[in-house]
């Protein structure tokens, strides 16, 4: 209630943004489902079956997913966050407590589930020839789905904490791995039908369902969920209605489940996290050296990293953003794109360029703008360090800049050499990408320190704010400018020798100035933001 209390308090254009840039997503998702799925209809006669295969095989991947960030987002709230400690104190029920982190969870996590499963739902409706309910349909089955998903999470992270809490990181740590692993793995089997060598349509459409038919499995709630989807876009609704009741009953079943089991388990839980032992600290041979003549800068990276590799809700969602975007270039030369013209090839590379940013983008937004923030109350004590204060901030933007080269060159590059792209086109879109992780790492850490938070210990109220939302725009349209500037050179070639001659002269050094204007609009970027934020924190008083 309080959060729908301050809604009014925001600022009306981060409001007005924010739902501008929802709508946009939201009318682009539904125009690529409902021309998909009309595709299909129009070259194999009918969708429902390649549809209930794949929408199958999506649900039942995204509940995976949504089990595990459920698990994390819980673990959190309840045994990581301060405010479980206050409300524990109080005269309050602990299945009180539990559930209302319960719907925090399942608000955090399960939004975007919503966003992009009701206008995909929603196209193959209006591909189908639903009825004018079919929307009421679609909402009614998602809540029973992301309940579902959310109760089974909080039970884990609850049972994690209550009696593994000494393990409570690594056992959930290496389960979002596993789970990554096993989804990759379903999705390579899968798409091994692709591989056939078969001519036509009708015999690898076959295969393909073949393989992917464990995911309509009569015992997968996702399988539930699919089937009275597909009936309800038939006007079936009493097949509908069961389907729905079949999976209501088990969200109510897992309710329930949380609500016994908070009542039994969340103060022995939390006691337990709490009181944890830890180990031994080691110190490795030569520490003693790096502390006494290391620079600060060296030790403060150093504590950022290791904040970063304890905690499994950081480094969890960046490997499932970035090792599906990982296995995507792998299996470039499964779609024979490396076979086309160099039009598309050209054009498929800048699409992995802009893909890669974009989720650059994201995880710089979610993880690397509240860093500063995150420091809240103990700030004070670096602030008070024998450390420059320029210190403090060129350390986060070191620690972000260097780890998302680490991970996006690769990805590039390789993506690049699956397609069989010239030399000067791979070392052209690998400074396209140095010049975006420079970009987005001063935009990120100098916003967060413009519009810092200092109260606020959870990371996701923190990007939501007015900075946050300002720094994701700002980020995307930066993004975009790069893109545009690294894919100019290639339309300039494609203008006529006479008029490109006439503008840029003979000697055809429209890459050269297209790479400096780039290091331009990236120096821009991300050294002005840092200015902005070092003032900002140079003026702050403890």
């Amino acid at each position: 209630m309080n959060g729908l209390r301050g809604l009014p308090r925001q600022s009306a254009l981060k409001m007005v943004v924010v739902a501008g840039a929802g709508a946009a997503f939201w009318i682009g998702i539904y125009a690529a489902s409902l021309s998909g799925f009309r595709f299909v209809d129009k070259y194999l006669g009918s969708a429902e079956p390649l549809a209930e295969t794949l929408l199958s095989l999506f649900f039942l991947l995204l509940g995976v997913m949504l089990l595990f960030s459920n698990a994390i987002i819980s673990f959190g709230s309840l045994f990581r966050s301060e405010e479980t400690s206050l409300l524990l104190t109080l005269p309050v029920e602990a299945e009180s407590v539990f559930t209302y982190k319960l719907v925090e969870s399942v608000t955090f996590s399960s939004w975007a589930f919503l966003v992009l499963g009701f206008p995909l739902m929603l196209g193959y409706g209006v591909s189908a020839g639903a009825p004018w309910y079919y929307a009421v349909v679609v909402l009614a089955y998602f809540a029973p789905f992301v309940l579902l998903a959310a109760s089974v999470g909080a039970v884990v992270a609850l049972a994690v904490a209550a009696f593994v809490p000494q393990w409570a990181k690594r056992v959930l740590g290496l389960s979002v791995v596993a789970g990554l692993v096993i989804a990759l793995s379903v999705a390579v089997w899968a798409h091994g039908a692709l591989w056939s060598s078969a001519p036509t349509v009708g015999e690898w459409v076959p295969r393909a369902l073949g393989r992917m038919s464990f995911a309509r499995s009569t015992f997968l709630p996702s399988s539930w969920m699919t089937t009275g989807l597909l009936r309800g876009a038939r006007g079936d609704l009493g097949e509908a209605a069961y389907y729905w009741l079949l999976l209501a009953s088990y969200a109510a079943l897992g309710l329930l489940v949380c609500w016994e089991l908070g009542r039994r388990l969340l103060r022995v839980g939390w006691s337990r996290h709490q009181s944890k032992a830890g180990g031994r600290t080691r110190v490795a041979r030569g520490a003693w050296a790096r502390v006494r003549w290391a620079p600060a800068l060296r030790l403060l990276l150093s504590k950022d990293w290791r904040l970063f590799v304890r905690d499994p809700v950081q480094w969890s969602q960046c490997a499932i953003l970035f090792g599906l975007m990982g296995f995507y270039v792998v299996n470039l030369r499964t779609f024979s794109y490396h076979l086309s013209r160099p039009l598309w090839r050209n054009l498929t590379a800048l699409l992995n360029l802009t893909a890669t940013s974009l989720v650059l983008t994201t995880v710089t937004t979610r993880f690397v703008f509240p860093m500063l923030s995150l420091e809240g109350r103990r700030f004070w004590f670096l602030g008070l360090a024998p450390v420059p204060r320029h210190v403090l901030l060129w350390s986060k933007f070191l620690f972000s800049f260097v780890s998302a080269l680490v991970v996006t060159l690769p990805l590039v590059v390789a993506s690049d050499c699956l397609l069989g792209l010239p030399a000067a086109t791979v070392w052209h879109h690998g400074l396209a990408i140095a010049f975006v992780c420079f970009g987005v790492s001063g935009l990120s850490v100098g916003l967060g320190a413009v519009f810092p938070n200092w109260r606020e210990q959870n990371p996701s109220k923190i990007v939501s704010g007015f900075g946050g939302t300002l720094n994701l725009l700002l980020c995307i349209a930066f993004v975009l400018a790069v893109v545009g500037l690294t894919a100019l050179p290639y339309a300039v070639r494609a203008v006529p020798p006479a008029l490109r001659e006439a503008t840029l002269g003979q000697g055809g050094y429209e890459l050269l100035y297209a790479q400096l204007a780039t290091a331009l609009v990236a120096a821009v970027a991300g050294l002005l933001p840092m200015r902005l934020g070092l003032r900002s924190l140079e003026r702050l008083e403890f």
